[in-house]
């Protein structure tokens, strides 16, 4: 064998190996340059005779200089009653969105293809009667579990489903973590295989379990998160982002109710270095003020490209999705803004920003 060929065939080898190293959980997929919003709305129409409402919304472009302009907006007609939580991820080619299971009782998490081109297409539905009151959502592609948050008056837990592209019915959850002393949880996201918890109440914050996704028991009791961040003065903490690129983290929050709420944005640059321990931690940056128009945000998307520049927010009040600039403090206008034509009430978002 020539040297020529020993170098061909060491050449090739490196390549098979270097594309068959699995990605970290956190870890943003590569692709050409894409930017879509996705929008879970809560209304639906209750009356079978008649129409579905478009209760989720995808816009494309949505770095673009204008927000979902004319055909950068589509609108679906989802199975859900009523969206609550939403989550794409691009190792899943799948959008999973939960009920809002208020007004009827809808016990199911649809999912949804997406093609290559960002057509949706209905794929199948995780139908479990545990799934009555689902706040967040979190995939994770290496080990291709979902997790759902489902908090009630008197418990609070993480159900774990298996393989959840492939369910088309009812399923049953691979995994039952009751958190420790209901500790009203709300949003998920899952960094180097740490479960993050955010926490809302009076002086919530987000919680980190080391153990959570590495557990392999199927019934775990009394979970207690291992380092607890504190935001002293938060409300009403809902969505969060984890953005593990640039390092930075987003929080949702909102004092009052209805109309004469106020909302703000939390933004923690550094983050990393704030989760190495408990204690309180301070908000690099707050957006709030008449002129943001946040009245009760209720999540919060970053875009985690390196030296991305837009955060998006979903206010349930203002029923107006905003994009800022990470950047932003104070009182500031938002970039742009988004109503969609059946002036919906946004619930959650999830946004998909690969290069």
């Amino acid at each position: 064998m020539t040297f020529r060929y020993l170098y061909t065939l060491l050449a090739l080898l490196t390549l098979v190996a270097s594309s068959s190293c699995k990605r970290d959980d956190d870890e943003p997929i590569v692709n050409r340059d894409i930017s879509r919003l996705y929008i879970s709305y809560s209304e639906f129409e209750r009356d079978p005779q008649r129409p579905k409402l478009k209760n989720l919304y995808v816009i494309t472009a949505a770095d673009s200089i204008e927000l979902g302009a004319g055909a950068f907006a589509q609108g679906y007609q989802s199975n859900v009653q009523g969206g609550s939580t939403i989550l794409f991820h691009p190792s899943a080619r799948t959008i999973f969105q939960a009920s809002l299971n208020t007004t009827q009782a809808d016990t199911t998490i649809y999912s949804l293809r997406v093609g290559d081109y960002g057509a949706l297409s209905p794929s199948g539905n995780i139908a479990n009667a545990r799934l009555n009151g689902v706040r967040g959502l979190v995939y994770h592609p290496s080990l291709d579990k979902l997790y759902a948050v489902r908090v009630s008056p008197d418990s609070s837990f993480v159900y774990v489903f298996n393989l959840p592209r492939g369910i088309r019915n009812y399923a049953k959850t691979s995994q039952n973590f009751q958190i420790a002393d209901n500790r009203p949880v709300w949003d998920a996201a899952i960094v180097q295989s740490k479960m993050y918890l955010s926490r809302t109440d009076k002086d919530g914050g987000i919680d980190i379990y080391n153990n959570m996704v590495i557990q392999r028991d199927t019934l775990v009791p009394n979970v207690k998160p291992d380092i607890i961040l504190t935001i002293p003065g938060s409300e009403n903490i809902r969505g969060m982002s984890i953005d593990t690129v640039n390092n930075m983290l987003a929080v949702a929050d909102f004092t009052g109710t209805g109309a004469s709420s106020v909302g703000r944005i939390l933004i923690f640059d550094n983050f990393s270095e704030m989760a190495k321990s408990t204690g309180n931690i301070t908000p690099t940056r707050i957006i709030t003020g008449a002129s943001t128009g946040l009245k009760q945000p209720v999540d919060v998307d970053l875009d985690f490209r390196k030296d991305s520049d837009y955060l998006f927010v979903a206010d349930a009040v203002s029923k107006k999705v905003y994009r800022f600039k990470k950047t932003d403090t104070g009182d500031v206008k938002p970039d742009k803004e988004f109503v969609s034509p059946g002036n919906y009430t946004p619930i959650s978002l999830s946004l998909d920003a690969r290069q």
